[in-house]
C-alpha cells in the first residue's frame, strides 16, 4: 500500500464518526478552578503571616508581660505551625501534578476538602486560646471587682463567652463559604461530570 492509497482512504473517511470527548473542556475548567484555589490559599497565607506579628504585641498592649501570657503565645504559635505545614505542603504538591486526569483532580479535591477541615479545626482551637488569653487578662487585672455578687459575675462571663463563640463560628463559616467552599462545589460538579 502506497501513500496515495492511504490518502484516498483518509479522504473517504467520514468525519462524523470522529467525536472529541467533552472531557477536555471539563478538565480545562478544573484547571481554572484549581488555579483559583491556589490564589486564594496564597492570599490567605500572607494574611495569616501578617497577623502573626500582631499576636506578639498583645502582651505589651495589655501590659501583661509575664510567663503565663508568653506560654499562651507559644501554644498559639505551635497551634499555627502544624495546620499551616499541612496546608502549605498540599499547596506545594498541587503544582507538581498535571490536572489532565481524573485521578489527579480527585487527589486535589479530597486534599483540598481535608485542608478546609484542618483550617476549621485550627481556627476553633485558636478561638479557645483567645478565650484563655482574655480570661487571664481579666483575672490578672482584677477587673471583676466591680461585680457585687458571684452570680452576676458568672452571668457576665458566660454571656461574653457565648457571644464570642457565636461570633467566631459565624465569621469562620462566612470566611470558609466565601473563599473556600465555592471552588470545592465547582470541583465536585466537575468530578461528577467526568464520572458520567
Amino acid at each position: 500500500m502506497n501513500f496515495d492509497e492511504l490518502q484516498k482512504q483518509w479522504d473517504n473517511q467520514s468525519s462524523e464518526k470522529v467525536k472529541i470527548g467533552n472531557d477536555l473542556d471539563i478538565k480545562t475548567e478544573a484547571n481554572t478552578v484549581i488555579d483559583k484555589v491556589r490564589k486564594t490559599l496564597k492570599k490567605d497565607f500572607f494574611f495569616q503571616i501578617t497577623t502573626f506579628p500582631i499576636l506578639l504585641l498583645f502582651p505589651y498592649y495589655f501590659d501583661m508581660n509575664n510567663q503565663l501570657i508568653w506560654w499562651i503565645v507559644i501554644c498559639y504559635c505551635a497551634t499555627l505551625i502544624i495546620p499551616f505545614t499541612y496546608i502549605f505542603r498540599f499547596y506545594k504538591r498541587s503544582y507538581r501534578l498535571e490536572y489532565s486526569s481524573l485521578k489527579n483532580i480527585n487527589w486535589f479535591y479530597y486534599n483540598y476538602k481535608s485542608s478546609i477541615d484542618v483550617y476549621s479545626i485550627y481556627t476553633y482551637v485558636l478561638c479557645i486560646l483567645m478565650i484563655m488569653f482574655v480570661g487571664i487578662v481579666y483575672i490578672q487585672k482584677n477587673t471583676f471587682i466591680h461585680f457585687e455578687s458571684p452570680l452576676l459575675l458568672y452571668v457576665y462571663i458566660v454571656s461574653i463567652l457565648v457571644i464570642y463563640v457565636v461570633f467566631c463560628i459565624w465569621i469562620l463559616k462566612w470566611w470558609i463559604n466565601q473563599f473556600y467552599k465555592k471552588p470545592l462545589v465547582e470541583l465536585e460538579k466537575i468530578l461528577n461530570q467526568l464520572d458520567e
